[in-house]
């Protein structure tokens, strides 16, 4: 019993440590100690080329520590600098349905409707740059 509560505790920790690893797809190169900071592509005044890229938007408390993830991704794949783009996706919606009835002398009255709000998680898109 004792052993299957100790399994059961680890893989929780391993599920918890990698929900918050953003997954990368592109080249690896050496490490980098520094990567440039982009938040559009016309900006990267260097010739470059693309070399990966990633999506990170879920597990994090901000988008300061997102930025901060996607950065020590990039040093890690080897990256001397990032393209950074915010955006929102919807990730699902809830309806509030509302109304009142009027009583009247003769007949009574019904009004209402709903209210569809679609729920929103922002991301960042990065895309990873090797310097030529």
């Amino acid at each position: 019993m004792k052993k299957l509560f100790i399994q059961s505790i680890g893989i929780f920790a391993l599920a918890a440590a990698t929900s918050c690893t953003p997954s990368y797809f592109g080249k690896t190169y050496s490490p980098t100690q520094n990567v440039d900071v982009y938040f559009d592509a016309a900006d990267v005044k260097k010739e470059h080329e693309v070399m990966g890229t990633t999506d990170v938007g879920q597990g994090f408390n901000s988008l300061n520590s997102i930025q901060q993830k996607v950065i020590e991704l990039g040093k890690a794949q080897g990256a001397d600098g990032v393209i950074m783009k915010l955006t929102e996706e919807v990730t699902g919606s809830q309806k509030s349905d509302f109304g009142s009835t009027k009583n009247g002398s003769k007949n009574n009255m019904y009004s209402g409707g709903s209210i569809s709000t679609n729920i929103k998680t922002k991301k960042v898109l990065a895309t990873f740059i090797k310097y030529k």
